[in-house]
């Protein structure tokens, strides 16, 4: 499988939503700081987890409690590409609005589960806190 090396991979999809996210996180400092420093500030956190992501400790979390045993990490390529990704959705979001930036993070969310048995929430939940079933139920897939 070519995940996590080339430019832009399925899981780009799940950086998108990063992007969405931080913005609303982002969106309470509005009238204090303005869009361009918010958008350095959320790109720091996402570059910062873009490093620990490629740590030994975060790779085999990822083989031990998810479906990705044979995941080695992003080429720096990738994470490239994800930092892009959270970019867009940083900045999609703000062209969104609110209800529209959670219906795009809700249908994003769908789309990946159908497609590939996986996305933000449950690659979230299954690093924090693995259930066999929902491992077993990604395998068959």
């Amino acid at each position: 499988m070519h995940n996590s090396q080339h430019l832009f991979d399925a899981y780009s999809l799940s950086h998108v939503l990063h992007g969405v996210l931080f913005f609303g996180l982002f969106w309470l400092l509005r009238g204090r700081v303005p869009f361009a420093w918010r958008l350095v500030l959320a790109t720091l956190i996402e570059a910062s987890w873009e490093m620990a992501e490629n740590s030994p400790f975060i790779i085999n979390r990822y083989r031990e409690g998810t479906v990705s045993l044979g995941y080695t990490g992003d080429s720096i390529f990738n994470s490239l590409g994800d930092i892009a990704s959270f970019a867009a959705g940083f900045y999609l979001a703000r062209l969104l609005g609110l209800w529209k930036s959670i219906a795009f993070f809700i249908a994003v969310e769908l789309i990946m589960l159908v497609w590939m048995r996986d996305n933000l929430t449950l690659n979230v939940l299954m690093l924090l806190w693995p259930i066999k079933a929902i491992r077993d139920w990604q395998a068959a897939g």
